[in-house]
C-alpha cells in the first residue's frame, strides 16, 4: 500500500473543503424563501398606525372570539357589534408557504362566521381580522394549528 505525504493530505482535504462549499452555495441559492411582507418597506411605515388600531381593538369593552372545533374556525363577534354594519377581510396567513394564504371577505351570520378547516392545509396558520365598525378600523391576530 502506498503512503500518501503529507503535501498530498493536504491538497485533497482543501479540495473536498471546496468542492463542499461549492455544492453547499449551489443548493442554497436555489431555495425558495418567503417573505413575511412582500411590501414591508412601506408596511413599516405604517407600523404606528397599525399600532393605534390594535390598541383601539383591545380597549374595546367586548372582544372577538376564535373557536376551532377540528372541522370549522368560528369567529364571534361580541352581541354589541351591528353585524350588517361590519366590513372587512380574514386573511389566513401561512409563514411557511405565502402560495397558501387565503383571504375571505367579513360575512357575518348571527354575529359570527363560520369557515371549514377543509380549505386549509394541515399546520401552522396566523388568522389576521381586518374591520371597520362605524367609521372605525380595528385588528385582531390570533395563531392556529391545524
Amino acid at each position: 500500500m502506498k503512503k500518501i505525504s503529507w503535501g498530498t493530505g493536504i491538497v485533497i482535504g482543501i479540495s473536498i473543503f471546496v468542492v463542499a462549499v461549492v455544492i453547499q452555495t449551489f443548493f442554497l441559492m436555489n431555495q425558495k424563501v418567503d417573505l413575511v411582507e412582500e411590501n414591508y418597506y412601506e408596511k413599516g411605515l405604517e407600523h404606528q398606525k397599525q399600532i393605534d388600531i390594535q390598541k383601539r381593538t383591545l380597549e374595546y369593552p367586548e372582544q372577538i372570539e376564535f373557536k376551532y372545533d377540528g372541522q370549522f374556525i368560528t369567529i364571534i363577534f361580541p352581541e354589541s357589534i351591528k353585524g350588517n354594519l361590519v366590513k372587512g377581510e380574514i386573511l389566513f396567513y401561512r409563514p411557511s408557504d405565502s402560495n397558501l394564504d387565503m383571504k375571505f371577505p367579513i360575512q357575518l351570520t348571527e354575529q359570527k362566521q363560520v369557515i371549514p378547516v377543509s380549505y386549509f392545509k394541515r399546520g401552522f396558520w396566523r388568522i389576521k381580522l381586518n374591520w371597520s365598525y362605524n367609521t372605525e378600523n380595528f385588528y385582531k391576530e390570533t395563531e392556529i394549528n391545524l
